[in-house]
């Protein structure tokens, strides 16, 4: 074992030893593994194994075979044939041995028999197929119900909180003749709305997870706590139709091989009516008194109903309408097939244009509560009743969002099972949920929606506002850490306290490597899931500049493709072409080809994709250039890395950009880092400064295409004075 190898078990080895869960967290691929545990699946699978040991049973004692006879008998005979000869008693033994090799009826017979036991067998595996396929597609919707339950869950108790808050207020304004008791009441009712909706829930959780149990044989899981369930996507084309419903079918294929078999059968059942052997031996006999001898002999024999030409015929056409059968049968199946998958699609495109709705009326919704809000910090007493209806309202807007998120996800796990798999890419319609981090979802479903502001308002404070990170994303170059017993959620829970509202994650070829690990892998749906719940953005920060050159591109779409399956909210690439060797000459061509390698990560990662730039490239003559590759690569946002602490020229430089690129979408990338001078990194400065600085540029900057800023790095920025 080489070094190397020694050194990565040594790190998967003490990452291991301390990781523990305090609960029960199982993402659905863990789950899907465990499919063949299921003792539904177990018992189709034993009696398909039974099935094909008596179909090779039956081959096997078919054709030739060993006969022996054995007798001995006493004989009384005459002597001779007049009437007055006298009986002679003698006794005589008889030994015979030899083949017997069956012929025409009796062979086609046998074939016959082989032939059923085939059909049987093919019976037996569509079976598995049918209960490994239904058992799958359960598990998975009543997974993805689960996540839809844990996330109203949320919703739910975030609005009973509000009850001991909300109804005392109310009930004051009823006693002060402000608040009709009808419309109390009618409030009150809200909550046991909530109530009602939550106990529904519990109960639904159960039976999502007897189906679990059902699906994998696993016991308890109680306590489960799911992550958002990742679904592979899948395109829809006529050209896929025809594969899913034709030769790529495997059950299709098993139907159309009983048929062919019932077809050979129906061939071969009119001249099996009757038996036929031909047998051949050797024969030794010895009598008593008497001498002894043998035999060689050959017989033929048949044995053939009185009616066998109408038991023929009769045999025939039973064997043709069972072969015709089996032929319309999977037809009929092939058409179902069609049938399901095209409304498989259709349920797919509704959901989704609900969830589109539903996330318009929740849009809708949260406006209303933010304008509700501000009139009551006014006028807290005249507008309660309309703050509170607001706040219903979203609520409930909410929900039904959640809820056509969780139809869609059900609609998509219908379709897993239909469509086959068709590589990284394919052709026509994707087929793709969505992700629980789209920055405008994260921000409609967010709990401050949900939060009441004080019983009495006070003024605004006079004077600057308290500082803070607030909605600035940072880079994090120690993501290995997050993979240390609960040191991601901490991490992301702190974050969440300073009003972090993303990191950009890196990990170390060693902390990939352990990722590789079913441990690594927990740990980090662990600190993801986390992430997610503490409402920050967690994206795959990857910096390799090399992975720009053509000759080293697919490591990284290699590496995009297995990180993919984690919950990451995006993918960062921060590949600075200007670290390669000889890149002030060649700015162009490198521009061109970190172009194309955007193109193909995009093309590779089921996730939004940003980058990180040096301005030099939106400007000049390489800017159109950047601008046209980026936007035809579908990049989601481009932090722009301008290292300055002159706040003033830094906004007059990224203005510029702004403008002169109104179809794209920016960050100003910002740098703490200790290693630079003070013209560039604002660590000496200290964090008030630093966030002072921040402040102003987002004041200057503001406008639809700029989404905030980002800092090099949360590393430096931890270690900085206040």
């Amino acid at each position: 074992m080489s070094h190397e190898t020694n050194t990565a078990c040594l790190v998967c080895a003490f990452f291991l030893r301390e990781y523990s869960f305090a609960e029960p967290r199982i993402a659905l691929r863990d789950l899907e593994s465990e499919l063949t545990a299921s003792p539904e699946v177990l018992a189709a699978a034993a009696s398909l194994s039974e099935s094909r040991a008596i179909e090779e049973r039956q081959k096997m004692t078919g054709g030739s075979r060993f006969f022996g006879e054995l007798s001995l008998s006493g004989l009384n005979e005459p002597a001779s044939r007049s009437d007055t000869s006298v009986l002679e008693g003698y006794s005589k033994l008889w030994v015979r041995g030899g083949v017997s090799i069956p012929l025409f009826g009796t062979w086609r017979k046998e074939r016959i028999r082989e032939l059923e036991s085939r059909i049987l067998s093919l019976e037996e595996e569509l079976r598995l197929l049918a209960v490994r396929k239904a058992n799958l597609t359960a598990l998975r919707k009543a997974y993805a119900l689960l996540w839809t339950i844990q996330e109203r869950k949320s919703l739910l108790e975030r609005f009973l909180a509000l009850e001991e808050r909300i109804m005392p207020l109310l009930a004051k304004r009823a006693e002060e003749g402000f608040l009709l008791e009808r419309d109390r009441l009618e409030m009150e009712s809200w909550f046991a709305f909530a109530r009602r909706e939550a106990a529904a829930d519990a109960s639904l959780k159960e039976e999502c997870l007897a189906l679990i149990r059902k699906a994998t044989g696993r016991g308890g899981l109680s306590d489960l706590e799911v992550l958002f369930p990742h679904l592979e996507p899948r395109f829809f084309s006529e050209d896929v139709l025809a594969r899913a419903a034709g030769e790529e079918n495997r059950e299709l294929q098993i139907l159309t091989e009983a048929a062919e078999t019932k077809r050979e059968i129906a061939r071969r059942v009119p001249k099996a009516q009757y038996d036929a052997y031909l047998r051949a031996g050797y024969g030794f006999s010895s009598e008593f008194p008497g001498r002894n001898g043998t035999e060689a002999f050959l017989s033929i024999a048949f044995d053939v109903p009185f009616r066998e030409g109408r038991t023929a015929s009769a045999a025939g056409r039973a064997a043709r309408a069972g072969a015709e059968k089996a032929g319309h049968e999977m037809e009929a199946r092939r058409l179902a097939i069609v049938g399901d998958i095209r409304g498989g699609i259709l349920r797919f495109d509704s959901a989704a244009a609900q969830r589109a709705f539903a996330m318009a009326n929740a849009r809708s919704a949260a406006e209303a509560v933010r304008a509700d809000r501000l009139r009551y910090s006014l006028l807290p007493g005249d507008v309660l009743e309309q703050l509170f209806r607001s706040l219903f309202i979203y609520f409930s807007s909410a929900l039904d969002f959640v809820d056509s998120e969780g139809a869609l996800l059900q609609a998509h796990c219908e379709l897993l099972g239909m469509l086959p798999e068709t590589g990284d890419r394919g052709e026509g319609k994707e087929i793709a949920s969505f992700f629980p981090e789209e920055p405008e979802r994260h921000r409609l479903l967010a709990p401050s929606w949900l939060a009441f502001p004080s019983e009495s308002p006070s003024a605004p404070a006079v004077g600057k506002p308290v500082l803070s990170p607030k909605g600035q994303m940072f880079y994090f170059w120690k993501g290995d850490d997050l993979l240390y017993p609960g040191k991601g959620r901490a991490f992301f829970e702190q974050a969440a306290k300073e009003g972090v509202s993303g990191i950009l994650v890196s990990f170390s070829p060693r902390g990939i490597a352990f990722l590789r690990t079913a441990g690594g892998k927990a740990r980090l749906d662990e600190a993801l899931e986390a992430a997610r719940r503490a409402g920050v953005r967690a994206e795959l920060l990857l910096g390799d500049p090399s992975w720009i050159l053509a000759a080293h591109r697919k490591e990284l779409t290699d590496l995009v493709r297995e990180l993919g399956g984690f919950a990451f909210s995006g993918i960062h690439l921060d590949l600075e072409p200007d670290q390669l060797p000889d890149a002030e000459a060649r700015r162009m061509e490198l521009l061109l080809s970190l172009t194309e390698t955007v193109r193909e990560v995009k093309r590779a990662a089921r996730l939004p994709v940003s980058l990180s730039v040096h301005p030099r490239y939106l400007e000049g003559s390489l800017g159109p250039v950047a601008a046209k590759g980026f936007g035809a690569a579908g990049v989601d946002e481009i932090a722009v890395m301008i290292y300055s602490t002159k706040v003033d020229s830094v906004a007059s430089r990224m203005k510029a950009i702004l403008s002169s690129w109104p179809g794209l979408r920016f960050r100003l990338a910002l740098s703490v880092e200790r290693e630079l001078p003070p013209s560039e990194s604002f660590f000496k400065g200290g964090k008030k400064s630093f966030l002072e600085a921040v402040d102003f540029l987002q004041g200057e900057l503001a406008s639809s295409s700029f989404a905030g800023t980002v800092v090099q790095s949360w590393e430096n920025y931890k270690e900085m004075a206040r």
